[in-house]
C-alpha cells in the first residue's frame, strides 16, 4: 500500500471510532431522557437544565479547541509539537467529542418540565417557542459541526479543495456558538464565562488573521526559499 493511502485511511479510521461511540451514546442518552421525561418522574428537579448548561459548556470549549487545532494545523504553528498525522486526529477528536456534547446539551432538556423542549424544538431550528432565534444559533452550529465531521469521511469524493473550502463551516459554527452562549447562557452574566468566552474568541481571531494575512504573504516566499526534499542522485 503507498504511504499517501496508509496515511489517510489511519486519520479516518480514529475518527470513525470516536464518531460511532458518540452517535451511540448521544442515542442512548436521548432515549433514555425521552422515557424519563414522559414518565413525568421529572417534575420538580432542575437537574436536567443543570446538566444542559454544564454539557452546553463543555461543547463549546471542545469547538473552540476544534477550530484551534485545525487552525495550528493549517499554519503549521502546531508542528513544533507533533506531526500532522497526530494534530489531525486530535483535531478530528475534539470535533465528535463537541458534537456529541452538543447533542447531549439538546436533548437532555426533554427531559426538563419547565422549558419542557419537544422533539422537534431540539432537531429544528426555530422549531420552539423559547428564544427560537438565540436558541437557532446553536442549533445551527452544531449540525454544521456534523456535516464537517461527515465531511471526513467524503474527503476522497469530493476533492481536498472542495473539503477545504467546507470546512470554511468551521468558522461559521464556533462564531455562532460565542452568539449563542453570551445572549442566552445562563452564566453570560458571570465574570469567569464572560472570561473564557473572551479569551477563548481572543485565540480563533490571532490565529485566523495569522492564517490569512501572514501566510498568504509569506508562503511563496518559503516556498521559494525551500529546495526540494528529494534530489536525484549525481551521476
Amino acid at each position: 500500500m503507498p504511504r499517501s493511502t496508509a496515511l489517510d485511511a489511519n486519520a479516518i479510521a480514529p475518527g470513525s471510532l470516536i464518531l460511532s461511540a458518540v452517535v451511540g451514546i448521544t442515542l442512548a442518552t436521548g432515549g433514555f431522557v425521552i422515557g424519563i421525561g414522559a414518565t413525568g418522574l421529572t417534575a420538580g428537579t432542575t437537574s436536567f437544565w443543570y446538566l444542559s448548561r454544564a454539557t452546553g459548556f463543555v461543547a463549546y470549549l471542545l469547538l473552540w479547541g476544534s477550530v484551534t487545532w485545525g487552525l495550528l494545523l493549517s499554519t503549521g504553528m502546531g508542528r513544533a509539537w507533533m506531526g500532522p498525522p497526530q494534530l489531525l486526529d486530535a483535531h478530528q477528536f475534539l470535533s465528535a467529542a463537541g458534537a456529541g456534547f452538543a447533542c447531549f446539551h439538546s436533548l437532555v432538556l426533554m427531559g426538563d418540565r419547565y422549558v419542557s423542549f419537544p422533539l422537534r424544538a431540539v432537531i429544528l431550528p426555530f422549531g420552539g417557542s423559547y428564544e427560537p432565534l438565540l436558541v437557532a444559533l446553536g442549533q445551527i452550529a452544531a449540525w454544521l459541526c456534523l456535516l464537517l465531521i461527515a465531511s471526513f469521511h467524503v474527503r476522497r469524493h469530493i476533492g481536498g479543495r472542495a473539503w477545504r473550502r467546507l470546512h470554511h463551516a468551521s468558522f461559521v459554527a464556533f462564531w455562532l456558538a460565542v452568539a449563542h452562549g453570551l445572549l442566552l447562557g445562563t452564566e453570560r452574566t458571570t465574570v469567569w464565562a464572560n472570561m473564557v468566552y473572551l479569551t477563548t474568541a481572543s485565540v480563533v481571531t490571532f490565529l485566523t488573521f495569522y492564517r490569512v494575512l501572514v501566510t498568504k504573504v509569506f508562503s511563496p516566499c518559503f516556498s521559494a526559499a525551500t529546495p526540494p526534499r528529494f534530489h536525484p542522485p549525481s551521476r
